[in-house]
């Protein structure tokens, strides 16, 4: 549905040739929602503004649907950008329309009869939640219920690509699940496919298929939901982790607690969330687990448990529960104290 090759983009200053995006590749498939998380300077808003081809790339080729845009005429370009719909963090509201004509107008100004608009801008306008907020203004709204009507604008247009642009960033955290709901119910009965870009980890746990992390213009790593949440390799990767889930104990506690021996990470995938396995290795191992710290994490297509270990014990029975918690499928990783 979007592939991106090898595409990069340069911005010639006063000072010099800055490289916001470098040698990117990316492939969503239909149906799917991937997300590009970095931070601020990453290059990720460039990227997506790459997508419809609002910032032209200097370097690479983009497909939308097989078709290379990227070497295509204006006026295919714009058919091209009708089935591409997009939302900002800024809403981008007409203050002085009502909701109503903030979804109708664009509808009218691509020329669709009357009729059209007005059953296309009650039925998203419905999808979204806003059916008895048709006369009402922008300030007259909370920010979800802006956004809410921002998407509505995108979807009336019957898109079947969406661009998130931050699109939470601006909300507040139960607004934003609300928000991310709207958008998994958007994918999952309307079909369309979403690629989003965010600086907020929780916003990747919740909805996305597939994950791009960016770092200085490229990506630094990549892969499924669940393959970042449970063996993330950047650094910048494991930051992002640390803001919402305990993957690390500090030096200072573990001098503080006067802990010898193995302070570890156990990270469990799936069935292994619901097993006893550390009840289980304490009566078939002369160890004894310590829970320092855990959390468990819900993802759009799994669950991911994180559990911070004091092990008690001789090595090898430490080194034999440990291998036995490796054979039911638990990641297992030294900690040596946080930066």
């Amino acid at each position: 549905m979007i592939l991106l090759e090898h595409v990069s983009k340069l911005f010639q200053t006063k000072n010099g040739v800055i490289k916001a995006v470098e040698d990117v590749t990316l492939h969503v498939k239909q149906g799917e929602i991937h997300g590009v998380i970095g931070y601020s300077g990453a290059g990720k808003s460039t990227l997506i503004r790459c997508v419809n081809l609002l910032e032209r790339p200097t370097e690479g080729k983009i497909y939308i649907k097989d078709k290379e845009i990227t070497r295509i005429p204006n006026h295919e370009l714009r058919e091209v950008r009708k089935k591409i719909g997009m939302i900002f963090q800024g809403f981008n509201l007409l203050k002085t329309a009502t909701v109503y004509d903030n979804v109708a107008i664009p509808l009218k100004l691509l020329g669709f009869h009357s009729k059209e608009v007005k059953a296309r801008v009650e039925k998203y306008l419905s999808i979204v939640g806003l059916e008895d907020r048709h006369f009402a203004y922008p300030s007259q709204l909370s920010g979800g219920q802006k956004q809410r009507v921002a998407i509505a604008r995108a979807l009336a247009q019957e898109p079947e690509i969406l661009l998130s642009d931050e699109a939470t960033s601006a909300l507040d955290p139960e607004t934003t699940d609300s928000i991310l709901d709207l958008l998994l119910k958007i994918n999952r009965e309307l079909g369309i496919t979403i690629l989003l870009i965010t600086h907020e980890m929780h916003v990747i746990q919740k909805i996305c298929d597939y994950v791009y992390v960016m770092e200085n213009g490229r990506v630094v790593e990549h892969g499924t939901s669940i393959d970042l949440f449970t063996r993330p390799t950047h650094p910048t990767t494991q930051k992002f982790l640390n803001t919402i889930a305990q993957r690390r104990i500090s030096s200072n506690l573990i001098s503080q607690l006067n802990l010898s021996g193995q302070v570890l990470r156990l990270t469990f995938v799936g069935e292994s969330t619901g097993k006893p396995l550390l009840a289980e290795v304490s009566q078939k191992f002369q160890v004894k687990p310590n829970i320092l710290a855990a959390n468990i994490m819900e993802l759009k297509n799994g669950i991911v448990g994180n559990i911070v270990i004091h092990l008690v014990g001789k090595e090898g029975d430490t080194q034999a529960s440990l291998q036995y918690l490796r054979s039911q499928g638990v990641g297992t990783e030294e900690l040596g104290g946080s930066e």
